[in-house]
């Protein structure tokens, strides 16, 4: 059953987008406010690691490329995670899906803070990334499904702005915490938040009106003994140019962005010799950037299509890379501010997967189709950090996370052979 995407609606005008996405609002805004929550916490306990990367190598007395080597495990982690907890979202339910995540990543972030080893790290940020991995495929598999296909995109960059909020919370956690009570002290703090979103979301969120449709049908048709897994299902001759292509797109772009955000506060304190703080610091002026990208993708997307601005974001993204090396090594603090907004700013395009590879695939599949893209692609950039951590003695750290414009423009000619999903209505029967 192919996805089909609605034809005539290629002259959409903004003031239609903001009337869809209010209306839809009304009736699904509490449902989208605690996704946005669970993903929210989600980003903070999936980046916080990078604030405790300096305190952690005292402590423990490892090398950087040993406490970077947990970030390794994190991605692969998360990917296994997005794929398995993924496909049980298409069939036990959106909802109890993101239920589970929170509790997986919430518990073991806690426990984190326990870590007297690097083998213990490497369990407990796995853990943590197992967790996470499965609660974006489920969350935007149900975002999409409850969304009018007219302002679908600007729906899922508001709940992409979640993690620019996440950001903003492991920064603000780092910053506060860690000179009070150390990077353990950190970790346990992050428990408080997480116990609050899962309380949300179980009594707050709904579940997904086009899967329980979806299933009903199922239920009533004979059992069919033949079709195949989910997982399966996405490399047979409809889904197999889809699923590779959204890897490949999801691949390269994640290996800028965790190349980037993985390194930054680290680059900028043995760079600037200022301190992690510096480092929290200009990440929170990153994440204002990004709240503003992620927002102003999905009307773009909704406006001119996925793919375009898609490919504008990534080039953008190549070039300012550039710019902030040479604005760190020569002029210090003077432009960093600006710099990081800018820079922030064109990660919006991690607004786009959600919508995109929702709308690539039928609802028996959508949640395991967008996992696959999504957390494919971390664990193909798990090598990412120790690719960086090789090259930094051998060309310098500059260089080094220079590398990240290479996978930029990848990604952008990648994404310019996906077929454009703009308009794509989704029901229970695709």
């Amino acid at each position: 059953m192919e996805v089909k995407t609605v034809p005539g609606n290629t002259n959409i005008q903004v003031t239609d987008i903001f009337s869809s996405f209010f209306g839809a609002f009304k009736v699904h805004g509490v449902t989208l406010m605690g996704l946005f929550g669970a993903w929210l916490f989600d980003a903070m306990d999936a980046t916080i690691y990078a604030y405790a990367v300096p305190s952690i190598i005292k402590d423990l007395n490892v090398t950087m490329a040993q406490a970077f080597s947990v970030v390794s495990v994190f991605l692969a982690a998360t990917a296994i995670g997005g794929i398995v907890i993924a496909s049980l979202s298409d069939k036990i339910g959106r909802k109890p899906t993101v239920l589970l995540s929170i509790f997986l990543y919430g518990t073991a972030n806690l426990l984190t803070g326990t870590a007297s080893s690097l083998n213990e790290l490497y369990i407990y940020r796995g853990l943590v990334g197992f967790g996470l991995g499965g609660l974006w495929p489920a969350a935007m598999a149900l975002v999409s499904e409850i969304w009018p296909a007219k302002s679908r995109g600007v729906a899922v960059g508001t709940l992409q702005t979640g993690w620019t909020f996440g950001l903003l919370a492991a920064a603000v956690f780092a910053y506060t915490l860690i000179p009070l009570y150390g990077w353990r002290g950190m970790f346990y703090a992050t428990i408080i938040p997480t116990v609050l979103v899962f309380i949300g979301v179980l009594f707050f969120v709904k579940e997904s009106s086009i899967w329980l449709e979806r299933k009903k049908m199922q239920a009533s048709q004979p059992v069919n003994t033949t079709t195949a897994m989910p997982l399966v299902q996405l490399f047979n001759a409809q889904n197999l140019r889809n699923t590779l292509l959204g890897l490949g797109v999801s691949s390269f772009g994640m290996y800028g962005w965790w190349t980037l955000f993985t390194f930054l506060p680290t680059y900028i304190d043995k760079t600037l010799n200022l301190g992690i703080t510096k480092g929290a610091e200009f990440m929170i002026w990153t994440s204002i950037g990004a709240f503003c990208g992620y927002l102003m993708f999905g009307l773009l997307a909704d406006r001119y299509g996925r793919r375009p601005i898609f490919a504008a974001f990534f080039v953008a993204m190549a070039l300012i890379i550039p710019l902030f090396i040479y604005t760190v090594t020569n002029s210090g603090l003077a432009y960093l501010p600006l710099v990081g907004i800018i820079l922030g700013y064109f990660t919006g395009y991690y607004s786009g997967y959600g919508a995109l590879f929702s709308e690539l695939y039928t609802t028996e599949v959508r949640a395991t189709g967008t996992g696959f893209c999504y957390n494919g692609g971390r664990a193909v950039v798990f090598v990412g950090p120790i690719i960086i951590t090789y090259l930094i003695p051998k060309v310098g750290f500059s260089m080094a996370i220079g590398t990240a414009s290479l996978a930029f423009i990848v990604a952008a000619a990648l994404v310019l052979m996906m077929k454009e999903t703009k308009g794509t209505e989704i029901t229970a029967n695709n």
